[in-house]
């Protein structure tokens, strides 16, 4: 049966590596929607929708958490059989 992590536990572990990248990504393209916003003659749709889309991004992969099953609460083929 899985282990569930407390809310601390979520908090302070380790964010994967590949949802480092896509959180980077995602503030980069709000940060180019917000960048966008003060240009003239872009439509303000745009803007919101990379500033949304972003923000959104960004939120979502920050949920992401390694998991850690080396621990001795975890069983392993061996001990199963």
């Amino acid at each position: 049966m899985e282990k569930k992590s407390t809310l601390w536990q979520r908090i302070t572990s380790d964010t994967p590596h590949f949802f480092k990248r896509v959180q980077v990504f995602a503030l980069g393209l709000a940060g180019l929607g917000g960048t966008l916003a003060t240009i003239q003659g872009i439509p303000a749709s745009l803007t919101t929708s990379l500033i949304s889309a972003g923000t959104a991004v960004a939120a979502i992969a920050q949920f992401a958490v390694k998991r850690d099953d080396s621990g001795p609460d975890q069983e392993t083929n061996a001990t199963k059989y």
